[in-house]
């Protein structure tokens, strides 16, 4: 299971990389896309959605059988030559949606509250990943840590497309904020605290701008 969640994640960051140098990976609006692009870039979303889809199902397989298959015996556990827990397995699952979330906006995110959401299965993956990972609080406390630094290289960084920043910030939030009773005081005050506070920032200049 830690090996094929490792090839999913892997795939996903080379795909977020990939997109990540397309010149369209930062059109807001339809009236951006020039026409002799708009059939391809069609033809790419479906793409893309169809992997996220697959990603998802075969996901969630593994994260079932992480929550209702009982951890191996003591003594079996110490034999084994590898530190697979639950806890990274869930890890590396919400690693690979976060390099997806530039697609997962595309379904109104993960913590939409309408009564039926475009995709049920993804949301059901993300809180059942979620609840996995923060069973141990020191991987969830270290997962929040990574989000953030994450979070601090977007805002900073000038060849990031605004638009994937942003999907993958919101992404972030939405772990950190299921995530936030297993980290300590300090780290929320050192990394929440300074990641919440740039995207405060931005949003205002951004709005700063328009206004202009």
């Amino acid at each position: 299971m830690n090996e094929a969640l490792i090839n999913f994640e892997e795939m996903a960051r080379n795909l977020e990389n990939d997109w990540r140098r397309n010149p369209l990976a930062d059109v807001q609006t339809e009236e951006e896309i020039p026409e002799s692009a708009r059939e391809t870039l069609t033809q790419a979303w479906g793409i893309l959605k169809t992997i996220l889809f697959a990603t998802v199902m075969a996901q969630q397989s593994v994260i079932t059988a992480t929550t209702y298959l009982p951890p191996p015996s003591p003594k079996f556990a110490s034999s084994l030559e590898t530190n697979v827990t639950p806890a990274s397995l869930a890890w590396v699952l919400l690693q690979t949606l976060s390099d997806l979330s530039f697609v997962i906006t595309k379904f109104g995110g993960v913590t939409t509250t309408a009564r039926t959401s475009v995709f049920p299965q993804l949301r059901r993956l993300f809180y059942s990943a979620l609840d996995v990972l923060s069973t141990n609080q020191v991987a969830s406390e270290q997962f929040v840590i990574s989000l953030c630094q994450t979070g601090k290289q977007n805002s900073t960084s000038m060849e990031s497309p605004k638009v994937m920043g942003n999907a993958k910030t919101a992404f972030s939030l939405a772990c950190i904020e299921q995530l936030v009773p297993n980290v300590g005081e300090e780290r929320i005050q050192s990394q929440i605290f300074d990641m919440c506070i740039q995207c405060v920032i931005i949003l205002l200049l951004d709005g700063l701008i328009c206004a202009l």
